[in-house]
């Protein structure tokens, strides 16, 4: 079987444990002792119900999203629960229309499937919103989803309600599904813009999950909220590959669940804490031109004057001991991706060593 191998995803999972300042996650880091408090209970390999996940976490999730549990679909990540969409939804030959600079999952789930590409750019001199007109253009009877980010990946641009409804309506004419995957929405200041695209129209399915924001990754608990007709067959496929979903996860997911208004505010305030460490390294240099974003722990920078950047990503790494994520995996050569979740000190070392890098590189 050929399909566009998901080569970011080999290159983030080398990189993690490369030596050097660490500034290519865009996770938060796991919770420290004693955040959540896990109690015995939560470990206990006995579950109320593990087929198709715990009904507590069902229901937790359709009063999240104000709907019913036959549109919740528990999944192992946001990355399982868009692969799941995708093989619901597309067949070979069948177009989708997909966001860049863009998540490359989505563009190695497109070849699996042998769906056809539409490319929907999102630019910088536009704040990297998605343009509607463009979208209609693109739209036609061949088109069967179009995929998003909200926060946007890489830029973590917010999309405004305004144009997700836009998106949802255009799409409907056709009988397009949109897919909105939503991992890194609580990053924002709740109220600030923080709704689901789910309730933007009835074709609409959102994916999440507790890792980005939550810092949870190690559970692998993820869900697809949409359409009953598309949960419906997702959990086909699920009984295919997932005889059951793990129980220990489920426990320790509903308590998390139950807490996690005490692990949010953790990641806003890390936002707040270092993105001004970022923007003043940033505005020092001339030959820097980035997008500033309303949350998250990451930031979408070009280096003027550099044509890629994955060569420079590898001097970074290799004689400066900074580790940052070449926009070439987000279709954005001349781009990268910089992390900030770690402590302020260790930030401005990363950064000065990723400016000491830039000046190297473009000398040569």
């Amino acid at each position: 079987m050929e399909f566009e191998p998901f080569q970011y995803m080999r290159f983030a999972k080398r990189l993690e444990y490369a030596d050097g300042i660490f500034m290519a996650g865009s996770g938060m880091n796991k919770p420290k002792p004693g955040v959540l408090d896990f109690k015995p209970a939560d470990l206990s390999i006995e579950s109320l119900c593990s087929n198709y996940g715990d009904p507590r976490n069902v229901a937790w999730l359709a009063e999240k999203y104000a709907t019913t549990g036959e549109h919740v679909v528990m999944t192992a990540g946001s990355s399982e629960a868009n692969f799941l969409v995708f093989a619901s939804q597309l067949s070979a030959g069948d177009k989708v229309i997909i966001e860049t600079p863009g998540y490359p999952q989505f563009f190695s789930l497109a070849s699996l499937v042998g769906a056809e590409v539409l490319p929907l750019p999102r630019r910088f001199e536009d704040g990297f919103q998605p343009d509607v007109s463009e979208l209609r253009k693109l739209l036609d009877d061949g088109v069967r989803m179009v995929v998003l980010t909200n926060l946007h990946n890489p830029s973590m641009a917010r999309m405004p309600r305004e144009i997700m409804v836009e998106i949802a309506e255009a799409a409907a004419k056709v009988g397009a599904l949109v897919l909105v995957d939503e991992v890194y929405v609580d990053h924002l200041k709740p109220g600030d813009g923080d709704e689901s695209a789910f309730s933007a129209g009835d074709n609409v399915v959102v994916t999440s999950s507790l890792t980005k924001v939550y810092g949870l990754s190690g559970l692998r608990f993820g869900w697809a909220v949409g359409p009953k007709s598309l949960a419906s067959t997702m959990l086909d496929l699920i009984d295919v590959v997932d005889p059951e979903l793990p129980t220990v996860t489920q426990n320790m997911a509903h308590y998390a669940l139950e807490n996690l208004a005490r692990l949010r505010p953790i990641a806003r305030r890390l936002h707040e804490q270092n993105w001004p460490v970022v923007k003043e390294w940033a505005d020092a240099r001339e030959d820097v031109e980035y997008f500033h974003p309303p949350g998250g722990i990451t930031v979408w920078l070009r280096v003027k004057g550099v044509a890629e950047t994955g060569n420079l990503a590898t001097v970074a790494r290799q004689d400066y001991g900074v580790l940052v994520v070449p926009g070439e995996y987000f279709q954005s050569p001349g781009w990268l991706r910089v992390g900030y979740k770690i402590e302020p000190t260790a930030v401005r070392e990363g950064l000065a060593r990723l400016g000491k890098a830039i000046d190297d590189f473009k000398s040569h």
